[in-house]
């Protein structure tokens, strides 16, 4: 391709393609060194920064690896399969689902958490139908793949339901799991609802997910646990769609 003006307003996104369809062909084998960022931008006559975000695309579409002072790798891409099968149990969540994914699917898991007392916004009350206001244990996870950050959530409990129980803090109890926690306080989990939608990452996300902050698109599982018709759980899911392979088992009535 012909060197041309800085100009088109998604130009890495072109650099990365031209990278990603070498790879397809053959020309990048895994373990091959990748341009860095002093050739692209001599090769597509692009700044610095547009070289950098192609070569981001690519780290986050799992294709590259960057080696710390050595460059960027091809590697084998390995996603992270969230099966829906036994997901969601009686039993005490051990290991955690994420552990049991990542496991499945040859990666190293690891997770970070912080739990706080917050008051319900308009959307976390609409999710639990409670008042704007109330009190809610807000847990934040960010999850690790081979020590890179692949998922982000947000759940909400009402304090109403778990506050002053052993269960109060979601990850610090003897009991863990949403449905076990709620079994242990007589609330009885009968059902879990979960939608998948996909947009664009906010500049948070993007940072925490260490995606590349033009053009990075997340997929977003909205979750909630119900006893009945009560709302005992609410949560966000957010992670990069293709980083990860989401298998449903859907049961056929008779």
């Amino acid at each position: 391709m012909t060197d041309t003006p800085d100009r088109a307003p998604h130009r890495y996104v072109e650099i990365a393609n031209d990278i990603r369809e070498a790879i397809a062909r053959g020309e990048y084998q895994v373990g091959d060194r990748l341009p860095g960022e002093n050739v692209l931008m001599q090769r597509y006559g692009v700044a610095r920064a547009t070289a950098r975000d192609a070569l981001a695309v690519l780290r986050h579409e799992g294709l590259a690896i960057a080696r710390p002072g050595a460059g960027v790798y091809v590697t084998s891409r390995k996603r992270l399969i969230r099966d829906s099968t036994d997901r969601y149990s009686r039993r005490q969540a051990s290991p955690p689902p994420f552990m049991t994914d990542a496991a499945n699917s040859n990666h190293e898991a690891g997770w970070e958490h912080v739990s706080e007392r917050k008051s319900a916004t308009t959307r976390v009350a609409e999710l639990l139908g409670i008042a704007v206001g109330e009190p809610v244990m807000e847990t934040a996870y960010r999850f690790f793949a081979d020590g890179s950050p692949v998922q982000l959530s947000w759940s909400w409990e009402p304090l109403s339901l778990t506050g002053g129980t052993p269960v109060e803090q979601p990850e610090e109890g003897s009991v863990t799991g949403v449905i076990a926690r709620m079994d242990a306080i007589g609330q009885r989990v009968d059902r879990v609802v979960e939608k998948v939608t996909a947009r664009a990452a906010t500049t948070s996300e993007a940072e925490r997910l260490q995606l590349p902050q033009r053009g990075s698109y997340v997929l977003v599982i909205e979750r909630r646990h119900y006893a009945g018709d009560l709302a005992v759980e609410a949560c966000d899911i957010v992670f990069p769609g293709d980083r990860y392979e989401l298998t449903y088992a859907i049961p056929v009535p008779d």
